[in-house]
């Protein structure tokens, strides 16, 4: 009997073992069939994905080299990560999961559109450390930040509808948090606004946050 009891608590702590580490494969994967949807294979998206552990920072990055977007992950073994896939509930992980990339997409459609040349001059100047402390720059940043967000809960409201509201409550929670939500990325009002107005489907999940964040 004792045998059998050690047998079954070996496996229960194996099992354990087993599951955050896939929980950083999950990112990868679902990263992978992101970039394949007919709405987002068009942009020139690349991706970067971890080497090694990582042990802190932002576990999920866009960023722009040689006229590609590179979306940066560093999922393994990230308490960030794990703190971030947190935020929604057990039954909506890959959902919350396909809305975080989203949110990293969306820079990426922002940059490429090449409407705004603030937003190139943007990404030059993010590479300067003094930049950080800029009140334009955070000011932009935090415009950007705010689409982003939007651009993701329209995709949620067009793909899982029913899930939408679940999501739209885990982003509170996510810039609720001052751990990663300070400054520019306390995108509050931005989400509240969609809270009050809700969000429409139909059309490009971009066409829909600009023309919200336009309104009067």
């Amino acid at each position: 009997m004792r045998t059998l009891w050690l047998a079954w608590l070996l496996s229960l702590l194996l099992s354990l073992l087993l599951v955050r580490p896939a929980a950083a494969q999950d990112w990868e994967q679902v990263a992978a069939g992101m970039l394949q949807r007919p709405e987002f294979e068009a942009l020139p998206l690349q991706i970067q994905p971890p080497r090694g552990q990582s042990r802190g920072g932002s576990p999920i990055e866009m960023q722009f080299q040689s006229g590609q977007c590179l979306l940066k992950l560093r999922t393994r073994g990230n308490p960030v990560a794990e703190w971030l896939l947190a935020q929604a509930q057990p039954e909506d992980r890959t959902l919350w999961m396909q809305a975080v990339l989203v949110h990293e997409i969306a820079h990426c459609w922002r940059w490429q559109q090449g409407q705004d040349p603030g937003l190139e001059q943007l990404a030059t100047l993010m590479a300067s450390p003094s930049a950080r402390t800029d009140a334009t720059v955070a000011r932009q940043l935090g415009q950007e930040e705010s689409f982003a967000d939007v651009v993701a809960l329209a995709w949620v409201a067009g793909a899982a509808p029913q899930r939408f509201e679940a999501i739209l409550q885990a982003f509170l929670r996510l810039r609720s948090d001052p751990r990663l939500s300070t400054g520019p990325h306390d995108t509050r009002a931005a989400l509240q606004r969609v809270q009050r107005e809700g969000i429409s489907t139909g059309r490009s999940v971009f066409v829909v946050a600009s023309a919200l964040l336009q309104a009067p």
